[in-house]
């Protein structure tokens, strides 16, 4: 199959056409989708200045649900898309569905939706372009690096672009299709320090369009961040205030926060969220905004992952969490309307729940003036370690984080540990800068909590 095919609508509709004859002449079939992706990459990986791999790949696949009786779900998937190929999907497809577990939870499958928003600047034909001697040129800030008097003892990283179409039918009259754009770089640096020991700094950016990516930007963080590690010290264990940067808002706060409010984490028991809606589980000050719509970010899209129109939400309006995130089938279970947050992560996978672009509140305060109030605490600006979904509890090393002294940051902090519960942390929420950056989905300002427990190592 050549290119053409591969990102062309009207072939997909045919083919589609084509799978739904063969599916409808068997009667146990009661429900079917079928989901196709299409998409081109690019990936270049370095290592000290010097181009170590590059790769450019194009692909194509097909993933068919099928749904009986009671529930009963097969689920088949095929990159070849010949007769052959769609009579046997078909045929194990149907196999698959009549040993499989009834499931009385499914009702329907996705239905369309009366209105689908229009999206903007989510495909850049600039990146679908990108050959490797432009991107070669394009990273060349990250090498500069090694031109600094400290000079980097390693320097490495990746650069890689991406243009995905998907395409997506089903018996209820899904009929959807959407092209767009990604490309990221990242980099990962360390220093030596006097005594030998290296110090390490990383940064990144993905974005949907290549005008928006800055790859000095990404340089620079990650030089300082490797700069600051130097001469760590250990702090004492105690009760401090916490000042939390955009990146450590987006993964200590933010990012738990939409994987708890997965309705199925929830439906499961498995969510420290479960019990909690229409309760107030943070300061007044908080409100998280999930928004679909925003030009150019990468989550934006005009339906997910099952053909749903998606629309933005209110999920924390000053402080009371308000929704959960649904697709067709917790819907169903629940006895409401999906809300529009099926995802996929490839044409052979299940369908699960995530995010779209993520808002949080602004304050009214500058950052620097919240970072000059601290007399003592701790800037907290990545860990590596997860929390535990089901509980909500906290407790893991800030891998990169230094001491705040007299409203300045100051020394690098070694072997920290911070302990707390989630919705402790969200109710610590003391002040909010009215600065937000956005680190990847989430659109985050810099958060003060009033106190949480660090734990040193002497």
């Amino acid at each position: 199959m050549d290119e053409l095919d591969i990102f062309d609508p009207n072939y997909f509709a045919s083919l589609y056409k084509k799978v739904s004859k063969k599916l409808d002449k068997f009667s146990e079939i009661k429900h079917y989708e079928m989901y196709c992706s299409s998409g081109k990459q690019t990936s270049i990986s370095y290592e000290e200045g010097f181009i170590k791999k590059a790769f450019n790949k194009d692909s194509s696949g097909l993933g068919l649900r099928i749904i009986g009786q009671k529930g009963k779900e097969g689920m088949t998937f095929t990159s070849d898309y010949s007769e052959s190929a769609i009579d046997r999907i078909i045929r194990d497809g149907r196999i698959i569905m009549r040993v499989s577990t009834e499931n009385p939870d499914f009702k329907n499958l996705a239905v369309p939706s009366k209105k689908y928003n229009s999206v903007e600047r989510i495909y850049d034909p600039e990146i679908d372009s990108l050959n490797l001697e432009e991107i070669k040129e394009i990273i060349n800030p990250i090498f500069d690096l090694k031109k600094r008097e400290i000079t980097p003892h390693s320097l490495s990283g990746n650069f890689s672009s991406s243009i995905n179409n998907v395409f997506i039918f089903n018996s209820n009259g899904i009929n959807q299709n959407e092209k767009k754009s990604y490309v990221n770089i990242n980099a990962e640096i360390s220093l030596l320090e006097n005594n030998g020991f290296p110090s390490s700094g990383f940064s990144w950016q993905s974005e949907s369009h290549l005008k928006d990516l800055s790859i000095e930007n990404v340089a620079e963080k990650s030089y300082q961040m490797a700069y600051r590690g130097l001469n760590k010290v250990s702090i004492e264990t105690g009760k401090y205030p916490i000042l939390l940067s955009p990146l450590a808002v987006a993964f200590f706060l933010i990012d738990p926060i939409s994987k708890a409010i997965n309705s199925e984490a929830v439906q499961h028991q498995m969510s420290f969220l479960g019990d909690h809606l229409n309760q107030e589980i943070a300061a007044t000050s908080f409100s998280l905004i999930d928004d679909p719509h925003i030009p150019g970010k990468l989550n934006t899209t005009s339906f997910d992952c099952e053909g749903v129109a998606t629309k933005p939400i209110k999920i924390i309006n000053k402080g009371v969490l308000n929704e959960y995130y649904y697709n067709s089938f917790t819907a169903g279970k629940a006895g409401i309307e999906t809300n529009g947050h099926a995802s996929r992560s490839h044409y052979a996978s299940n369908v699960g729940i995530s995010n779209h672009n993520l808002i949080m509140s602004e304050g009214k305060e500058d950052w620097e003036d919240i970072l000059a109030g601290i007399k003592k605490g701790i800037y907290f600006d990545y860990t590596g370690d997860s929390p535990n979904y089901i509980t909500g509890d906290f407790s893991g090393l800030i891998l990169t984080g230094c001491l705040i002294e007299d409203g300045e940051i100051t020394k690098s902090l070694s072997e920290a540990l911070i302990g707390i519960n989630l919705i402790d942390a969200f109710k610590q929420i003391e002040t909010i800068s009215k600065e937000r950056m956005w680190i990847d989905e989430a659109y985050v300002p810099w958060v003060k909590l009033n106190n949480a427990t660090i734990s040193g190592r002497k």
